[in-house]
């Protein structure tokens, strides 16, 4: 058998098997190992160098292989496989680099809400992004893709599926002691887990993770307010797991003990008093009002609670009246705010649920000095405001006045430089001393805080207070679950297209090309 510069066909062929395995192990390292192209093109090149060898060897078979009828014809096919490869290759590139994504389902149930996607484009540091979750779970196909979507909107976003069987130490790392469990990591290596697999809990992870030091909202208790410890349809509970899961510290106070406003206060709230305050009381408001503070006041009509010399001295005048709203589907009482009546501002900006008050009072701007007075919350055209506290619905055109009629609103001063002169105190985290009072409390309360709007209000008006605004909360959409119904007749004709006439029609094709390309 003829040799080639000295290379026997033996030889020629290892170098032959070799380059094919080099050029293999070259692909796998430019894949799993992308930072390393030194190793991958080294790999490469020395791949190329067998084969060159073989080719050498085999010249005068190759050469005689290629001049037969058959080769030729496999080769234009083989062209076109790698042409269409290549270009396969480079619409898929140009994908990668300029990703898209459609969400097509009819509730968008794919689509993150507002809120989530806000706080993802306003990230600085990057973000971890961890579902602990076993390997081929359903749960786990979810999660991806919701994750996904969280690092489709932020490239600082980095997610990992990680089964916590087959990497136990990482699970016991991140103190992850369950399945389908997110844990968020921040730059720093501050960590907080999600309460929940679902995208309002990872994205109160991912605000409570980025924040440096957690805000503090005080609820009043001593005169019979809404409590945050009770869980019944008439307390606070539920709000107030709502804002720790959104990253604020709740806490309580009660001002007769304490006789000032503790200084770690971002936010004091004033839940629905049923008794009055005391004149050293409504001192100690005033004085956390005078150096900047921030105040929420959720006052019920009929009811005597002695704040009003408070808010009139900083600019909100409260009316012993009730609001009425024939309209509501509630009951007259119960008047509802619909999406696009709501007064411009940046707690109501781009809100767009309804929220409803059950038995309401007006408020309204009372002529102090130096504030401005902003309305948050008006009732409809339809509505009125009466001073008749009776359960009968009838407009007396000589007392009541017509709505729109306003139950909530925002003062604050219009200088930086509070009431006594002195700058804010930065401790208090507020350029400017701010009073937010609604003339209903029960619209928070469990039985009702999650229907319509009526949380997410509540919490858009903390978030304002806390100077959070690009944190104002709006509700993650929620899936809703379709069921296709077909008639027994559909169902069969779907069975024929798609189980017999598509798959007969395709092999038939290939059938027909098969015996034309023999005959040639």
């Amino acid at each position: 058998m003829k040799q080639t510069l000295g290379l026997t066909p033996g030889i020629t062929k290892i170098a032959g098997v070799i380059g094919v395995i080099l050029l293999i192990a070259g692909g796998g390292v430019a894949i799993w190992r992308p930072e390393s192209v030194f190793l991958s093109s080294l790999i490469w090149v020395v791949a190329l160098l067998h084969l060159a060898v073989f080719f050498v060897g085999h010249f005068e078979t190759m050469k005689g292989f290629s001049a037969r009828r058959s080769t030729r014809l496999g080769a234009d096919s083989l062209l076109m496989a790698g042409l269409f490869i290549t270009i396969l290759g480079i619409l898929n590139f140009i994908a990668y680099r300029h990703s898209t994504r459609w969400d097509l389902s009819s509730a968008e149930t794919f689509t993150l809400s507002p809120q989530t996607v806000r706080i993802l484009k306003g990230l600085k540091d990057d973000l971890r992004l961890l579902a602990f979750f076993p390997e081929r779970s359903d749960g786990g196909i979810a999660v991806r893709d919701l994750l996904e979507s969280y690092r489709f909107q932020s490239r600082k976003v980095t997610v990992e599926m990680i089964d916590p069987d087959k990497k136990p130490h990482l699970a016991k790392q991140y103190n992850v002691t369950q399945y389908e469990t997110v844990v968020v990591v921040a730059a720093n290596g501050r960590t907080v887990t999600a309460k929940a697999a679902d995208e309002q809990e990872i994205t109160a992870a991912m605000i409570r993770v980025s924040h440096d030091a957690q805000k503090t909202v005080y609820f009043v208790e001593g005169h019979g307010e809404h409590s945050i410890k009770d869980e019944e349809r008439s307390g606070y509970a539920m709000i107030a797991a709502s804002m720790t899961q959104q990253g604020l510290l709740v806490k309580t106070v009660t001002l007769l003990a304490e006789k000032r406003v503790p200084d770690d206060a971002a936010v004091v709230i004033i839940a629905g008093p049923q008794r009055p305050f005391t004149p050293e009381e409504r001192a100690v408001l005033s004085d956390f009002l005078a150096r900047g503070g921030q105040l929420f006041a959720l006052v019920d009509p009929a009811v005597a609670t002695d704040l009003a010399p408070l808010f009139a001295e900083w600019g909100v005048a409260l009316s012993d009246d009730q609001v009425v709203d024939p309209t509501s589907g509630l009951g007259g009482r119960v008047p509802i705010i619909t999406p696009g009546s709501y007064p411009d501002h940046d707690i109501t900006l781009k809100f767009d649920l309804a929220t409803f008050y059950p038995l309401a009072r007006s408020v309204a701007p009372s002529g102090a000095p130096d504030f401005d007075f902003e309305p948050i919350l008006k009732t409809g055209t339809n509505s009125w405001k009466t001073a008749q506290m009776t359960d009968e619905i009838t407009l007396d055109p000589a007392q009541d006045e017509r709505g729109p009629i306003t139950i909530g609103a925002v003062t604050q001063k219009k200088s930086d430089v509070t009431k006594d002169g002195t700058e804010p105190d930065p401790a208090l985290g507020a350029q400017r001393a701010r009073l937010v009072v609604i003339g209903d409390s029960d619209f928070a309360t469990n039985n009702v805080v999650h229907s319509a709007g009526n949380g997410d209000l509540f919490q858009n008006v903390v978030r304002w207070l806390t100077d959070e605004t690009d944190l104002i909360a709006i509700r993650p959409k929620e899936a809703k679950t379709t069921t296709l119904l077909i008639s027994s007749q559909q169902a069969g004709a779907l069975f024929m297209v798609s189980v017999l006439l598509l798959p007969i029609a395709i092999l038939t094709s290939g059938w027909i090309v098969r015996r034309r390309r023999s005959r040639l």
